[in-house]
């Protein structure tokens, strides 16, 4: 049987330093977000340079607009797997913030916006290696992904209400520890998935919102057990 393409989809001002560890072994595409202004624009975009058929893994925003592709194109997803993600609404009242973080941006740069801002959601306040890694991949980001980023999460539409259905295997990770997207909000995705779609979600005790990083191993091993019962992946590259 031919291999299902993976594609990888970074969260905000990360690139695919985020995954690499993860997805060690295994044969994948990362496509960085922000490309497009819109988020319709970005998911069209994704989906018209992507394999006809793929398995679309997504990290916090990027599991946000790969949660959207699956609903947009689902002709064109064979599984999804969410890391840290959420089926619900851009908020208003988040609105504020994001246009704090664009100025600050502007202002001082990425750097600033990562030190200042991310580094406790992300749970990394205190590791000044890590908080290094963060800013270095939000230089290679840059300033226009970065807004357009901050746009498709204010645009992200509400899955939940009325419920929309996914037809398809979904694998969702989360942080036990997660303040931006806590596991309960994986749970609601999981309620998304119809019978008799496979739908399972592994929490990660300690972990935060960085596990990809932080807890890489403990993630691969759910995301290999995922893969092969579905055995759309081959062996796992030397």
């Amino acid at each position: 049987m031919n291999a299902t393409p993976l594609v990888a989809l970074p969260g905000t001002l990360l690139d695919g330093h985020s995954l690499a560890a993860l997805l060690h072994g295994l044969p994948f595409t990362t496509m960085v977000l922000g490309e497009a202004q819109t988020l319709d624009a970005e998911v069209d975009r994704l989906v018209a340079t992507a394999p006809p058929q793929a398995v679309w893994l997504g990290h916090s925003l990027g599991g946000i607009v790969a949660l959207h592709l699956a609903i947009r194109h689902p002709q064109r997803v064979s599984a999804l797997v969410l890391l840290g993600a959420n089926a619900r609404a851009g908020r208003d009242s988040s609105q504020t913030r994001r246009n704090a973080q664009w100025a600050l941006a502007q202002r001082q740069g990425l750097s600033a916006l990562v030190h200042s801002k991310l580094a406790a959601g992300y749970g990394m306040a205190d590791d000044g290696v890590a908080l290094a890694g963060l800013v270095a991949q939000a230089q290679t980001v840059g300033l226009q992904r970065s807004v357009h980023q901050l746009a498709y999460a204010q645009q992200r539409p509400d899955l939940l209400a009325p419920r929309l259905a996914l037809r398809l295997p979904v694998l969702a990770i989360s942080g036990e520890h997660d303040s931006l997207c806590p596991p309960e909000q994986s749970d609601e995705i999981m309620a998304l998935v119809a019978p008799p779609w496979p739908a399972t979600h592994n929490r990660l005790p300690g972990a935060g919102h960085l596990f990809p990083v932080q807890r890489s191993a403990m993630a691969a091993a759910h995301l290999h057990s995922f893969l092969a019962r579905l055995a759309i992946l081959k062996e796992p590259c030397p």
